[in-house]
């Protein structure tokens, strides 16, 4: 595995403030991060730590602790409500950021369902950063966007389609990316847009499909599943903390941008159910549509990605096979951290007794 993740652990909220240390020829890079207690944006800052980059974190009120590194030198962490322009634009002058990751979202996973928040987290406060940014003379704002707000396409839909979301989550994506791109348009600033699909990898929310599966098939069974043919675009946390890298650091031919971040290849739940369980052992009989099917669940789901390739030089390349054994690799490796994901999941309920 490329990189050896820290066990979940509080971080003390008098994380010191990074100063500008010694770093031979390389010029100290100075960035901002939002999100960052979460999937995607922990993973990032700890690459931009492990490359000496100087990392001030934007974390909202009452954010969860596990996944944010404690005590690194060159992170410190801010408390704000990224709403509050005041503030957010107070912050950004005093810490002089070169690059801002914008990764801070709501409503992703299907237990967040309130569409007020969705929409303060998702436009307002991406609106709300991003002018703050400009005012601070960033080089880039990267947003980052969501493979849902295509909608449900019967193909790998291109950047440049027509979007077509379906709820409070979608819409409120869809809607940031087209102010992202607007505002760069207009100013000059590169503020692209890389558009997710499903990334799965070390430090992925315990609830979600890879970690359930995982945790599940070591204890022998299975979760709830929905239909074996649902299809999804799996790609590797690390090829998507590239993408972040590369499109903030190279100049672009339209500031507003927009990539599909994916591998191009769509794998069924029942594929990656199969993998699982030979990656683990598990022998146990999966339940097909034991679980509803939920609205977004489609047999159709890739990313096209010959812009990334194209303009950025990007490529994910890690396989699904290889990502989901360094993904329990790293749940194993560590008794605290597999104690901690297993406590997160139900593995008490008896699986399901039939595949109605």
């Amino acid at each position: 595995m490329r990189r050896s993740p820290r066990p979940p652990g509080n971080i003390s909220m008098s994380s010191t403030m990074a100063t500008s240390p010694e770093c031979g020829p390389v010029e100290m890079q100075r960035v901002v991060v939002t999100g960052g207690s979460g999937f995607v944006g922990a993973s990032l800052v700890r690459r931009l730590l492990s490359m000496d980059w100087q990392v001030g974190l934007l974390l909202r009120p009452g954010f969860a602790t596990w996944r944010v590194p404690d005590r690194q030198k060159r992170l410190s962490t801010h408390v704000v409500d990224l709403t509050d322009a005041s503030s957010v634009e107070t912050l950004l002058r005093r810490l002089r950021p070169r690059y801002v990751f914008h990764l801070a979202a709501h409503g992703a996973y299907s237990w967040q369902t309130d569409a007020a928040r969705i929409a303060n987290t998702n436009l307002e406060a991406t609106r709300t950063l991003a002018l703050a940014s400009l005012n601070a003379n960033v080089e880039a704002f990267v947003h980052t966007g969501s493979s849902l707000e295509y909608g449900r396409k019967r193909h790998a839909p291109s950047e440049d389609e027509p979007t077509e979301p379906e709820g409070a989550y979608a819409i409120s994506k869809a809607a940031a990316t087209a102010f992202c791109r607007d505002l760069a348009r207009q100013s000059g600033v590169r503020m692209p847009t890389l558009r997710l699909y499903s990334v799965y990898g070390p430090w992925e929310e315990p609830r979600r499909l890879v970690p359930s599966l995982y945790l599940h098939a070591m204890a022998g069974k299975w979760p709830p599943l929905a239909n074996p043919d649902t299809a999804r675009d799996f790609v590797w946390i690390e090829d998507v903390i590239d993408a972040l890298i590369l499109v903030a650091t190279r100049p672009l031919a339209d500031p507003g941008a927009i990539f599909n971040i994916g591998t191009g290849r769509q794998t069924t739940l029942g594929e990656i159910v199969e993998l699982v369980g030979k990656t683990t052992g598990c022998e146990a009989e999966p339940h097909w549509q034991s679980m509803p099917d939920r609205d977004w669940d489609t047999d159709i789901w890739r990313a096209e990605t010959r812009h990334a390739a194209t303009e950025l030089g990007w490529i994910a390349q890690t396989t699904l096979r290889t990502g989901l054994y360094q993904t329990v690799e790293w749940l194993r490796e560590d008794h605290d951290r597999l104690d901690f994901y297993r406590a997160s999941v139900d593995l008490t309920s008896p699986p399901p007794t039939s595949s109605a």
